[in-house]
């Protein structure tokens, strides 16, 4: 075994130059001068960096979750989303853990959010968790279809968003609101 294979072997387990040393009962310098080529292995050492190594695997690389996406264009409006139940546009990976409970990502369309959201723009979506104030969220609509705004509350039987272009206030009877889902964040 040579130096460069050592070497190239404590990066991918993620093992230090230390570690190594007292494993093999060796001190610092004697695996600092071993790693630089200005000693040779020992043939009692190689069996030792043999069982250091045995069983050892690069760490995982980072971990990942996929997200099925939703929404494409729906007629009849500029930024209406068609969230029809298993019509996945896409798939994408979201790092594990950085969402919790079900979650999805809805594709963006029409520019009335911009330039806070833009048209093909995913935003990750908490389904059925709720929005919170300025925040930005999903309306589901009884019919499948959505929209994506900013929340503002709800009163009267009414629920309140906004939008960023042209910016103005959007109103929304709460009786054809399915759910409204909390944006997460944007990708």
């Amino acid at each position: 075994m040579k130096p460069e294979e050592i070497r190239s072997r404590l990066r991918a387990t993620g093992r230090s130059q230390a570690a190594l040393g007292r494993h093999i009962g060796a001190s610092k310098d004697s695996i600092s001068r071993l790693m630089n080529g200005e000693r040779r292995l020992q043939a009692t050492e190689l069996e030792l960096i043999k069982d250091f190594f045995a069983g050892e695997q690069p760490p995982a690389g980072p971990a990942y979750d996929t997200l099925d996406v939703y929404g494409y264009a729906q007629a009849g409006g500029d930024d209406l989303v068609s969230l029809a139940d298993g019509q996945v546009i896409d798939r994408i990976e979201v790092p594990a853990g950085l969402v919790r409970g079900a979650t999805i990502g809805i594709r963006v369309v029409g520019d009335s959010m911009e330039p806070r959201l833009f048209s093909g723009e995913t935003v990750i979506v908490g389904l059925n968790m709720p929005p919170q104030r300025d925040r930005d969220c999903v309306v589901e609509f009884r019919d499948g279809s959505a929209i994506v705004k900013q929340y503002k509350g709800q009163r009267d039987g009414t629920v309140f968003l906004h939008q960023y272009n042209p910016d103005k206030e959007v109103r929304v009877e709460a009786s054809k609101v399915k759910a409204i889902h909390a944006v997460l964040y944007r990708r």
